[in-house]
This record gives structure tokens, C-alpha cells and sequence, in this order.
């Protein structure tokens, strides 16, 4: 009886490591996702497809201004990151609605500063 005991504490003990082993594993290196990682790749994700889709609204907006050619002059002596968006901002070239969103108003600074 004794040596069954010790086989099962030792079966038992083995399926726990091997439970705890490969929940490192598979989190680790086999692409399993917790809830919250789940979710800031999606939010990633979002933010990335909504500065690619409103990107070229902002640059239409910019484009189709009553003084373009000279803001475009103006926005390319802008020598800083931050004063272009926030050139950008001031006219709100980059606002949807009534709010404007601050990874659109960076993508938009800097594709029209390349123009």
C-alpha cells in the first residue's frame, strides 16, 4: 500500500509541474494570449487602421484650403515635430467631429511636411 501512495504523490506531483510548465511555455513562446495583452493588440490595431483612414482626410482638408500652397510653405519652415502638429491642430485640418485625434494629427503632420 505504501509504494501505491508514493506513486500517486508522485503522478500527481509531476501532472501539476507539467501543468505549470506548459502554461509558461505555451505564454511564453506558443503564442497564447492573456485577456489583457488580447486587448491592447487590438487597441494597437484600432489606432493604427483609424490613422491610416483619417490620415488622408486631414491631408484632403489641408489640400483643399483657401491658402494651401502658402500653409504648406509655412508648415515646411516649422523646424520641430511638435510645432507641426501642433500647426496642424490650430487648423484643425486633422479634427473629426468635434475632437482630434493625436496619432492623426502626427500622421498628418508628417505626410504633408514630405510633400
Amino acid at each position: 500500500m505504501d509504494i501505491m501512495d508514493s506513486k500517486w504523490k508522485y503522478g500527481l506531483w509531476g501532472v501539476a509541474l507539467g501543468a505549470v510548465l506548459c502554461a509558461i511555455v505555451g505564454l511564453k513562446w506558443g503564442g497564447w494570449e492573456t485577456k489583457s495583452s488580447a486587448q491592447a493588440l487590438a487597441q494597437q490595431q484600432v489606432n493604427a487602421a483609424l490613422v491610416k483612414a483619417l490620415t488622408p482626410i486631414c491631408m484632403t482638408n489641408f489640400q483643399t484650403a483657401a491658402n494651401a500652397p502658402t500653409k504648406l510653405g509655412e508648415l515646411k519652415k516649422i523646424g520641430t515635430t511638435w510645432a507641426r502638429e501642433s500647426f496642424i491642430r490650430e487648423g484643425k485640418w486633422a479634427e473629426i467631429g468635434k475632437e482630434q485625434v493625436t496619432s492623426v494629427v502626427d500622421a498628418c503632420a508628417d505626410a504633408l511636411y514630405k510633400l
